[in-house]
């Protein structure tokens, strides 16, 4: 009996370190996904609707959000008061093409860069 109750405690132990690291990746990716936003970002900056591009492709031109049409962009205005921003994910890797409000896309940027990185030694 006392033999399972080691054993459980272990494996409890195992568990709860396991989730402990899967926890700090899921923050630190949001740096990442900080930094990734903003170099899109400046790489926006560059285009214009002659720009080459890729069937499928989804960029910010202008403030608008532009999508590759047969090598050619296609530009649609965001709502009344926002524009086209590339934004870093909260809950996975990764960015995301949206329109937002130029100070609520700041802010969500400088949020997710400030996200703080947890180490875990086991």
């Amino acid at each position: 009996m006392k033999f399972q109750s080691t054993l459980i405690l272990v494996a409890l132990c195992i568990l709860s370190t396991f989730s402990a690291s899967v926890t700090e990746a899921k923050q630190c990716f949001q740096k990442q996904n900080a930094r990734e936003a903003t170099l899109l970002n400046k790489k926006f900056d560059k285009l214009n609707k002659n720009s080459p591009c890729k069937t499928g492709e989804t960029v910010c031109i202008k403030g608008q959000v532009a999508q590759c049409d047969q090598g050619k962009f296609v530009l649609t205005s965001c709502g009344p008061t926002t524009e086209c921003f590339a934004l870093p994910l909260v809950n996975s890797p990764g960015t995301s093409i949206a329109c937002d409000k130029s100070e609520d896309a700041a802010n969500r940027i400088k949020l997710a860069r400030q996200c703080k990185c947890l180490i875990f030694i086991p």
